[in-house]
């Protein structure tokens, strides 16, 4: 076991062995990564306790029940944090969910505890997006007034995207010189490019010629996939044996099924549902092109840079944080808009040039050079370093 540094309360939403979603996913990692120096107690709200990581510095907790009611969930998170503050020597609070941080910050504050909050997206616009009418209105509203009550508490916040920088700054007010960019990473030793593409396919069940798209979302409006889908209608026109594989689970399950009918796709187009977390390396690897047409808050790009580090190139809309992630690297790889036109226009023109497209070891090279761990551990230990010492909190 490392050797322990700071004594570290995370609050975040859910694990992802219980719920996946980028967010479980980043909270799990990088609790993992400061979990290497540091002593860190992770508070999670899951159906199902996860299990322990065993030989790590990292304890989970699990408070709530996701099935409870929210101001429930609440009590009992800022209950168990007040317990665990007052029985240990706790250095940083790092907040990762508002709702589920807010108790917390309110018993940091009093304490002249650093609250570090990951802001992860604007949570109540993105419920917004997805949940129309009079009761979507009033449950944005009360989230946005929980984002608000956690956030003008915080010390530093740290986004994974200059993207987000702006969300916080424009939409919530926060002052720039509060806000730290800190971009996501992926896990080099899960994803990793293969030697025998042919035999995986095999393996899965996917045809052993011919190319293959992979688009890996949560099934919910802002993703992307009814526009893809769409656009898929034209990419076959011109390029009648591409195949697209969808994986994900949600609400949108019925209507991209509907849309893949209409328009002919049942040929070109397969939904794949939940990918088992052990099997996505597979999959990306499996894959000559992953397609990422999110619509809107797309705060850093996850899926981009695993399949990058799969050695697979990446072909994505001009949002958030995957703009940010091709702009420097394949930037023939962003469609010009969000749109359906743009998206299979976009396609077309990358398809056929596909003697033009980075090599997988000029993917693997490019996030092995911005996007690790390790440097994600750093620059967040120079963040908790830098307000310990503001606070007189500095450890010697």
């Amino acid at each position: 076991m490392a050797e322990i540094g700071l004594n570290i309360l995370a609050t975040g939403l859910d694990w992802p062995s219980d719920k996946p979603g980028g967010l479980n996913i980043y909270y799990r990692s990088i609790c993992k990564t400061l979990a290497l120096r540091h002593c860190i107690e992770a508070l999670v709200c899951c159906n199902e306790p996860p299990e322990q990581e065993p030989e790590t510095n990292l304890t989970l907790s699990n408070i709530s029940n996701p099935l409870m009611p929210l101001l429930r969930r609440q009590k009992e998170f800022k209950k168990y944090a007040a317990r665990v503050i007052n029985e240990r020597n706790i250095d940083i609070i790092y907040s990762h969910f508002a709702p589920y941080g807010l108790g917390a910050a309110r018993i940091a504050f009093g304490k002249n505890i650093p609250l570090i909050v990951g802001f992860h997206g604007p949570w109540a616009a993105e419920m917004k997006v997805e949940e129309a009418g009079l009761k979507g209105r009033i449950r944005s509203a009360l989230a946005r007034r929980m984002e608000n009550n956690t956030y003008r508490l915080a010390d530093r916040f740290i986004v994974l995207s200059r993207y987000f920088k702006r969300v916080l700054q424009e939409d919530y007010g926060i002052a720039p010189d509060r806000i730290h960019i800190v971009p996501g990473a992926a896990d080099t030793e899960r994803f990793r490019p293969t030697d025998d593409k042919k035999q995986l396919r095999n393996k899965l069940g996917l045809p052993e010629d011919g190319l293959i798209a992979l688009s890996v979302r949560r099934l919910v409006n802002r993703m992307g996939l009814l526009q893809l889908v769409e656009a898929w209608t034209e990419v076959v026109r011109q390029h009648p044996d591409a195949l697209l594989y969808i994986g994900g689970i949600g609400p949108l399950k019925e209507a991209l099924e509907t849309a893949i009918q209409r328009n002919g796709l049942e040929q070109n187009v397969y939904m794949l549902n939940y990918i088992p977390e052990e099997l996505l390396p597979s999959y990306y690897q499996a894959a000559d092109l992953v397609i990422v047409p999110t619509q809107a808050l797309e705060g850093f790009g996850l899926t981009t840079v695993e399949a990058l580090a799969s050695g697979v190139p990446v072909f994505a809309t001009p949002v958030g944080g995957n703009l940010e992630i091709l702009t420097r690297f394949s930037p023939d790889f962003l469609s010009e808009g969000i749109t359906v036109n743009a998206l299979a226009k976009g396609l077309n023109h990358v398809l056929k040039r596909r003697e033009q497209w980075p090599s997988a070891q000029q993917c693997r090279e490019y996030v092995m050079e911005h996007y690790t761990w390790n440097q994600v551990l750093k620059a967040i230990e120079d963040i908790f370093m830098e307000v310990l010492e503001q606070k007189g909190r500095g450890k010697g």
